[in-house]
């Protein structure tokens, strides 16, 4: 596991039966300040290294920009951005543990770039072991795994997360790039999503 300064804010004990759909969970100042921290817990780690983020899916997108900003900030300017498309759901809402790459990195050389590999949220981690069973022959200098939001119940593989976010009960959340059905990723709070994902 990685050095941390900051420990992930651990929400796993909200009564998410009294929110509504659309209630927020994780107000955006609250998002602001956590991707301040883990962008100093990152540049800790990897300034001074050539760090190549890679976002799984479109809902990595929104803590990917906002860290890369962070870290520039933090005088972290040698990170390059790639993206992958995994997908692990089968029915869109139940993950079938099987992990297909349907877009790899475009990076032709990964060797000896230290990857640090971005998801929006980890549930039952296959998309984590599927990745970094994917990775593991490419000749990586280091590779870490992010997950902004992390459902430790959802949890059906033994795999460690480097950094984490927030940890959460198993409930469905919209905004800060997550998505019902592709809708409303541009809340700037968390919030919790429909009972039944529609």
């Amino acid at each position: 596991m990685a050095t941390r300064q900051f420990e992930s804010r651990d929400f796993t004990q909200l009564d998410i039966e009294r929110l509504s759909p659309g209630e927020v969970i994780i107000h955006e100042e609250e998002i602001k300040e956590r991707v301040h921290e883990l962008a100093v817990d990152l540049a800790d780690e990897y300034r001074g290294k050539n760090l190549l983020l890679v976002g799984l899916m479109k809902g990595a997108n929104f803590i990917i920009k906002d860290l890369m900003v962070e870290l520039f900030k933090l005088g972290v300017d040698d990170v390059q951005f790639d993206t992958m498309s995994v997908s692990s759901y089968g029915d869109g809402t139940t993950s079938s543990g099987k992990v297909k790459i349907e877009q790899d990195i475009t990076e032709m050389h990964p060797e000896g770039r230290h990857m640090l590999v971005v998801d929006d949220i980890a549930d039952t981690l296959h998309t984590f072991v599927g990745v970094a069973e994917h990775m593991q022959p490419k000749g990586l200098a280091s590779f870490r795994t992010l997950a902004f939001l992390e459902k430790p119940s959802r949890h059906k593989a033994d795999f460690p997360i480097d950094y984490v976010g927030f940890k959460i009960p198993n409930v469905w959340v919209e905004g800060y790039g997550m998505d019902t059905k592709q809708l409303r990723r541009g809340n700037p709070n968390i919030v919790k999503g429909p009972t039944v994902p529609m």
